[in-house]
């Protein structure tokens, strides 16, 4: 296990990355959810290694380690990750992305059908251009969505406060109200020592370097995308839990139907966060199995 790792892109930017699981295995590129970073990828890191698979996670620009690169968006990721691979030697490989890393899972797999094996998106943000389909968002997502004006003022105060919120523990209030504005099978799986250790860690990594970033990454998810899931031609598995709470089952079916081909494994009782925990077996299964 390597945690702080970098490597210099074509460009001259360094970019950060943890290498979990089997150090000889085959590569799985690990794309972290938002706000989030690199140590995301620490809960897979006994599963992976028992399947035999080397899992890298890249910080994006400006996230943890790596440098920031100005007016990115997800069209622009693909070509750092093959930067990222080409540097370490890899030709191809397959993909997992959680969460708000569900875009740029996408993204990969459409922009490097030749390199891309297979890709596997996990609770992944779906598009949030049109606000019909914020509606069901969790309501503090709708808030900082609703407040296009104020964000860059309310967002320190918010990350500030999150902070204390997590020192303070998932026993203590706020956080208990908060724990309750979610679903059961995600505050049962918050409780796990490990689940809470890397949703933590990982965020409190993401916002290290202040808001600026977090900000400017969050506001990508409410633009139109800048790539087509209908040009992606590789294999791509969705599984999102139909109790998800911060990012609608609903709105991530209909992303999903724009993909050609692609599976979709929809849960029943699953939340956010419980399904990443619970479903990490079946997921790296699912991507050794693919050849």
């Amino acid at each position: 296990m390597k945690e702080d790792e970098r490597v210099r892109l074509p460009d001259g930017r360094m970019l950060g990355y943890a290498e979990y699981g089997d150090p000889a295995g085959e590569p799985v590129l690990f794309f972290h959810g938002w706000p989030s970073s690199r140590y995301q990828g620490k809960l897979l890191h006994e599963l992976a290694a028992e399947r035999g698979l080397r899992l890298l996670a890249l910080d994006r620009p400006g996230v943890g380690l790596s440098d920031p690169l100005p007016g990115r968006g997800f069209a622009s990721w693909p070509g750092d990750v093959a930067g990222f691979a080409d540097v370490l030697g890899i030709g191809r490989f397959k993909i997992y992305g959680i969460s708000g890393g569900g875009p740029y899972t996408l993204a990969t797999a459409a922009a490097l059908p030749e390199r891309v094996i297979a890709a596997a998106v996990i609770c992944g943000a779906p598009p949030f251009g049109d606000p019909a389909d914020r509606a069901n968002m969790h309501w503090a997502y709708r808030i900082l969505t609703n407040l296009k004006r104020l964000r860059r003022a309310v967002t320190p105060g918010v990350i500030g406060a999150s902070r204390w919120m997590i020192a303070r523990g998932a026993e203590r209030a706020p956080m208990t109200w908060m724990m309750r504005s979610i679903p059961t099978s995600d505050r049962e799986a918050i409780a796990d020592a490990g689940c809470w250790e890397s949703v933590t860690r990982s965020y409190l990594e993401a916002v290290r370097k202040g808001t600026d970033t977090v900000l400017t990454e969050g506001e990508l998810y409410l633009e139109p995308w800048d790539f087509s899931p209908e040009d992606i031609r590789v294999p791509v598995a969705f599984w999102h839990g139909l109790a998800d709470k911060n990012l609608p089952c609903e709105v991530a079916k209909r992303l999903a139907a724009r993909v050609p081909a692609a599976e979709g494994h929809w849960e029943e009782g699953e939340g956010h966060y419980s399904l990443p925990l619970r479903y990490r077996a079946p997921v790296l299964d699912w991507l050794r199995d693919r050849a």
